[in-house]
């Protein structure tokens, strides 16, 4: 407790703390209001499409040529239905889960599902030589992630955060390969997923409208404290892991932007401000900070990074494998 609460009589203690408990029924015992679902919803074309996935896309990454072609070609109504769902906005219906919670980890495995037949499209189009149409798959994967957790709880997010992060790793992977012509079309959709992304505050109320009708709506102090206390560190682990897909993805389209610049100039640029207007509308911002990410060129490289969740500047020393919490977050092809 703060030293000058500490210092105030007992009596006028109780009634503060009476009076906080007091708005905190008013505010969180009323379950708050989710606005209407789309007309024509994308998500309910991901539903379609992920019913209709086999079981075995998980094995993609082995498959020689011709299974893979095999497989994307027999999958390709489903691709067809996904990509229908991103031209649409997209909000994942709350009432299936209020009503079946249980039912719903079939219909997140099967968007993890049509994740994966993303990536093996991706990948069937690298093996007959086409980075851009593979680059585009994966765009695709970054894009479907986002949107398919919109409207969803904590679980949700976790999904598609899984999700988007298979479509960062293969897009890495692809750049290298990319004309400046391909890679401005790649920039554009990154930038647009950004622009478009969820929110934590959206995952937040999405969530507090979920825990609030379980509770029927009625507010205790002492359940609402005991479950603030529980669900504390899952809030805040999946914050963090919002956070980091936010600064790969955002690093990717910096990242591009830059070698775009150096092929175009001889040079990488001075400074992030250069490559605003011909390659991105703005400078990338640390999501960790809210400020830019951090960038020093050298020579003719550069790095790039962001100071990752522990919000401190190692001076571009990455974070250790399996431990993400500490050191920056740099550009890696390998993710």
């Amino acid at each position: 407790m703060p030293q000058r609460i500490r210092n105030l009589p007992l009596p006028l203690v109780v009634t503060f703390v009476l009076a906080v408990l007091a708005v905190l029924a008013l505010t969180l015992g009323r379950t708050p209001q989710l606005p209407p679902l789309p007309n024509q919803n994308g998500y309910d074309d991901f539903i379609k499409a992920g019913k209709a996935v086999p079981e075995n896309v998980s094995d993609f990454q082995t498959l020689d040529h011709a299974s893979l072609r095999d497989l994307v070609t027999t999958n390709a109504e489903s691709l067809r239905l996904l990509r229908v769902g991103l031209t649409r906005p997209c909000v994942m219906p709350m009432n299936p889960l209020l009503t079946n919670a249980a039912g719903m980890l079939s219909q997140w495995a099967d968007m993890k599902r049509l994740v994966r037949l993303l990536a093996a499209e991706g990948r069937l189009r690298e093996l007959d030589g086409l980075p851009a149409d593979a680059a585009r798959s994966y765009t695709d994967a970054i894009r479907f992630g986002n949107e398919m957790s919109r409207g969803g709880v904590l679980i949700t997010r976790l999904v598609g955060i899984a999700c988007e992060s298979i479509g960062c790793r293969a897009l890495a992977g692809v750049m290298p390969k990319l004309g400046r012509d391909d890679a401005r079309v790649v920039l554009a959709e990154l930038e647009r997923v950004d622009a478009g992304r969820v929110t934590w505050a959206e995952v937040r109320q999405d969530e507090l409208y979920f825990c609030s009708h379980q509770s029927g709506g009625h507010f205790n102090p002492i359940i609402w404290a005991v479950a603030r206390w529980q669900t504390r560190q899952t809030m805040e682990g999946t914050e963090t892991k919002h956070k980091i897909i936010m600064a790969h993805e955002r690093l990717l389209a910096a990242e591009l932007a830059l070698r775009c610049y150096q092929s175009e100039q001889g040079h990488p640029p001075a400074r992030l401000d250069d490559l605003v207007t011909n390659y991105l509308s703005g400078v990338p911002q640390d999501p960790f900070t809210g400020q830019r990410l951090i960038y020093r060129p050298q020579s003719t490289n550069w790095l790039l990074y962001s100071v990752g969740p522990d919000g401190v500047d190692d001076g571009g020393r990455p974070a250790p494998r399996g431990s993400p919490l500490k050191g920056d977050i740099l550009f890696d092809s390998s993710w």
